[in-house]
Parts: C-alpha cells; sequence; structure tokens
C-alpha cells in the first residue's frame, strides 16, 4: 500500500469551477494545497487515496472557484460612502469629493479606511485588488496585516501644484513603496496618473518613462465621461484614447479603468496597444456617466476585466453584485440578451482581472502549480437552489454575503464568515469615529 503525501490543506465535497481554458467543472471535488500552491485537484476519490491532509476544509457541496479579481479601486474612500450621491461626475470630483480629500484625507483616514474597505472586500470574495488613492504606505500596511494580495499606488493629481515638485514627490514615495515591498510576494507597486485631465502631458510621460524603467503597472481612469471626451478632443483635436496614444503612454502594461465612451478608433488602438480594460459598471451608472462597449472591446479581442471603483461612487466593493450589474448593463444598452454571457462575466472577475495585473500565469484560475487564491461559496440557500448552470448563478443569484471560505497564498483569511488576520470590530468603531469627524467639520 502506497503512503499517502501529508499536505497542508486540502478543500473537499466541492464543486470545484477551475476558470481554466476548458472551463473545467469537477464535482465531488477536492483541491490540494500546499505552502501556497496548488498541488493538485480531482475528485474527493482519488485525491484521499493519494494524500493525507494537516487539515481538511469540507465545502459541503459548495462552489470552489477563484478568488475575485478587483482591478479598480480606491479603498480609503470607504470612508466617505454616502457622502455625496446623485451628482455627476464633474460636479462630484470638484466640489465635493477633491475638498473633502483636501480636509480630510491624512495616514490615519487611509489606514483606517483602506482597512474598511478590505474588510468589504474580504467578506465578499476579492483576494486580489488594485489600489488607486493617497497615503497608500497606509493602504500597504492595511493591506499586509489583512493577508490580502494587492496592487497598491500613489495617485498622482498635478493640476494643483508645481508639476516638477509634485512628481519628485510621488516618484519618492513610489521609489519607498517599492524598497519596502520588493521581497513581499503579496503587495505590488504601480504607477498611477489620475487621468489626463488631472495631469499634464509632461506628468504623463515622465511617469510612463519611470514605470518603463521599473517593469510597472501603468494604471490610469480613462474616457470616463462624456465631458472628458468633449474637453480633451477640444482642447487636443483627438479623443482621450488618441491623446494617450499620441504621446506614447498605451501598451501592454497600461490598464484603463473605466472607459465608457470610445469611437470605433479608441476601441482599435487599444487592441493595437494590448492594452487592459477595468469595467467599473455600478459606479458608471451611479454618476450616469454611461455604458462601456463591452461587447465591442470583447469582438476585438480587449482584455476586459472588472472593478468596483471606490465605495463613494458605487456604493460597495461587491465583486458578485459587480457581476451582475455588468451582464445585464451590457444586455440593456445593447437590446442584446447574448452579450456578457455569465460565463463570460465570471472570466472578467477572475482570470482577465489576473490578466489585467500581468498574474495570469499565478492566479486567476484554479490550476496545478498557480497561487492558491481561492473562496468557497456556500450553495445550500434558497436563492442559489436548484442549480442548471452555476456561472448563471454566480452572475445572476449569487452575493458577496454567500462567501464562507477564503484562501490567499495558501493562508485561510476567512472562515465561516469570521476575518482571521485582523478585528474588524476594531475597524468599525475607528471608521465610524472619523466620520463623526467629517460630519461635524
Amino acid at each position: 500500500m502506497n503512503k499517502k503525501k501529508l499536505v497542508d490543506i486540502i478543500v473537499n465535497n466541492a464543486v470545484v469551477l477551475t476558470i481554466n481554458e476548458s472551463d473545467d467543472i469537477i464535482k465531488d471535488g477536492s483541491v490540494v494545497i500546499q505552502a501556497d500552491r496548488i498541488l493538485d485537484i480531482g475528485k474527493n476519490i482519488d485525491i484521499n487515496e493519494k494524500y493525507q491532509a494537516k487539515r481538511k476544509i469540507n465545502a459541503r457541496g459548495g462552489v470552489v472557484m477563484p478568488g475575485l479579481v478587483n482591478t479598480h479601486t480606491h479603498l480609503a474612500m470607504s470612508l466617505f460612502r454616502g457622502m455625496a450621491d446623485d451628482l455627476p461626475l464633474d460636479k462630484w470630483l470638484s466640489e465635493h469629493l477633491f475638498p473633502a480629500e483636501k480636509k480630510f484625507v491624512d495616514e490615519e483616514f487611509s489606514y483606517w479606511g483602506s482597512k474598511l474597505a478590505l474588510s468589504e472586500m474580504m467578506l465578499s470574495g476579492t483576494t486580489t485588488f488594485c489600489d488607486m488613492y493617497f497615503f497608500e504606505k497606509e493602504a500597504g500596511q492595511a493591506t499586509k496585516e489583512a493577508g490580502m494580495r494587492g496592487f497598491i499606488g500613489e495617485g498622482v493629481v498635478s493640476e494643483f501644484g508645481d508639476e516638477d515638485e509634485i512628481f519628485y514627490n510621488k516618484i519618492k514615495l513610489t521609489a519607498e513603496l517599492l524598497e519596502k515591498y520588493k521581497k513581499n510576494t503579496l503587495i505590488s507597486i504601480v504607477v498611477e496618473p489620475h487621468s489626463c485631465y488631472t495631469c499634464s502631458k509632461k506628468i504623463l510621460i515622465k511617469l510612463k518613462e519611470y514605470a518603463k524603467e521599473n517593469n510597472l503597472l501603468y494604471i490610469i481612469h480613462l474616457a470616463e465621461t462624456k465631458k472628458e471626451f468633449d474637453d480633451v478632443k477640444k482642447k487636443f483635436g483627438v479623443s482621450p484614447v488618441e491623446y494617450l496614444d499620441k504621446i506614447k503612454v498605451l501598451d501592454e502594461k497600461t490598464l484603463a479603468a473605466h472607459c465608457v465612451w470610445l469611437n470605433d478608433n479608441d476601441i482599435e488602438i487599444l487592441r493595437q496597444r494590448n492594452v487592459k480594460v477595468s469595467h467599473c459598471p455600478k459606479s458608471n451608472m451611479k454618476l450616469a456617466s454611461g455604458a462601456a462597449p463591452i461587447g465591442k472591446l470583447f469582438e476585438k479581442g480587449v482584455v476586459v476585466s472588472l472593478g468596483t471603483d471606490g465605495s463613494a461612487s458605487n456604493n460597495n466593493l461587491d465583486m458578485f453584485s459587480e457581476m451582475d450589474y455588468a451582464a445585464k448593463l451590457a444586455k440593456v444598452t445593447t437590446l442584446n440578451p447574448e452579450v456578457a454571457k455569465a460565463k463570460e462575466v465570471v472570466r472578467m472577475a477572475t482570470i482577465n482581472g489576473a490578466k489585467a495585473l500581468g498574474m495570469e500565469n499565478e492566479i486567476g484560475s484554479l490550476e496545478l502549480g498557480k497561487k492558491a487564491d481561492l473562496i468557497i461559496l456556500d450553495f445550500n440557500k434558497p436563492h442559489l437552489v436548484p442549480v442548471y448552470d452555476y456561472y448563471s448563478h454566480l452572475v445572476y443569484c449569487a452575493s458577496g454575503s454567500d462567501v464562507e471560505t477564503s484562501i490567499i497564498n495558501g493562508k485561510v483569511i476567512l472562515e465561516n464568515r469570521k476575518i482571521k488576520t485582523f478585528n474588524l470590530e476594531e475597524t468599525i468603531e475607528k471608521s465610524n469615529s472619523i466620520a463623526e469627524k467629517i460630519k461635524t467639520a
């Protein structure tokens, strides 16, 4: 009789949605985890014959799938949730958010606001995120404590000060983050100019040069509103996409958030430059920005991922809700029920998110040798019964509250809906305390 191999974790009695190239689904399945990697995937009976585990996690017939990848958010803005709603983007930013940020955002705000957002994401199935905000040292510290996989970058806005000074300060912060997390396998640093209407041409180009020199992703808001499209067209004679292409900052390591107002030539440029897109449907709907043409982007082969944007404009970070909205918004705006099919949308939230962040060889699907980033959903609930199509249920029925367990990098960070890495009660108490200061200021 062969001796069974001892492994760290076996998740068994699951419906395993691999999200691999073949979209294999393994019923009565198990996932074997050794250290931070997936060692094996197979039927319960076969896995039990080959392995014994230090720890077994019984999925009780639930769905095991890759952790969700949120490719665009602003963590600390969770503390501005609901503060200025029902306004157009330009008014929302200029009259409410920018003044509030100038007055209230500091190290404490960023740390606890980030922790609040991380709590929400952990409890709703997100295992990897990409953040753009300020005081990102504190966001990085919160991410490290949470045990999440994060891409963090200091947001750059150059319209309110001296360009050279802003560039120097932001690059200094970025360099410090790179040094601090160079050996951290969970935290990656990115370069993040806010947009082509808040950053000068000089800043946009210099930041891209820095990103190339250090092999970093370059992430930017792009073509989010008609006002942005019209203003850039009036000022430069071209669309926002054409403008960024003209100054040569678009390439395979560029991730563009929103991409709502695109013409056919813009889409072709995104395809040719292999730019990745982060689609944020709920934020775009709430701010009445419009609907990104994701059907056309799919047709051209552009990688479209999914983001929530920040809690101040969404107003939550539930990626299951985002999938639902992404599918339905695409259908209603094109009058075509076959656009953004459920399986396609689940891939947006998993493997496409990984591709957008250059991590497709490590995360985004459950495959041998990949990082052990996975979630377990309880499907023994009235709103998830019966099941004819698992992808359909994930998009149209499930919510973040159905996530029972989350494993990141081989570590259990959420179990039985309890965060294991930090004190949630403290985070809520501190967040409410900061909000009281804002209300009474």
